[in-house]
């Protein structure tokens, strides 16, 4: 837990707290640093997931159940290969860091954002 307060920036003592106790509160800047860490850490996995698709198909055809079922898990969450249609698993020529997803996310696209925007 403490690499993940690390990693974070946020204090381990305030991430320990929302584990093994029940919040009363808590501040908006911690809860925008977890958000932003596990959008971060979401969107690093489907990059290695797409990868990984890329490398499956190439070696046991894009036919193969894996590659379909780690195919429709991309396209669930909304993740394409950059120039092809949307639901369109990316050829093994296609490096991973092509992969973007379909929905540009906004920072002001936060939950206590929309929140504080709303009461105004």
């Amino acid at each position: 837990m403490r690499r993940i307060a690390n990693r974070a920036a946020v204090p381990f003592g305030k991430l320990w707290a929302l584990r093994y106790r029940p919040p009363k509160e808590i501040a908006s800047h911690v809860l925008a640093r977890i958000e932003a860490a596990h959008a971060a850490e979401r969107e690093r996995q489907l990059r290695r997931l797409a990868h990984d698709v890329e490398i499956t198909a190439a070696l046991a055809g894009s036919d193969h159940p894996a590659v379909a079922a780690a195919a429709a898990a991309l396209r669930a969450a909304g993740v394409a290969p950059e120039g092809a249609a949307p639901g369109v698993v990316g050829t093994a020529r296609q490096s991973a860091r092509t992969i973007r997803p379909t929905r540009e996310v906004e920072l002001t696209d936060l939950p206590l954002w929309r929140a504080a925007n709303e009461e105004e």
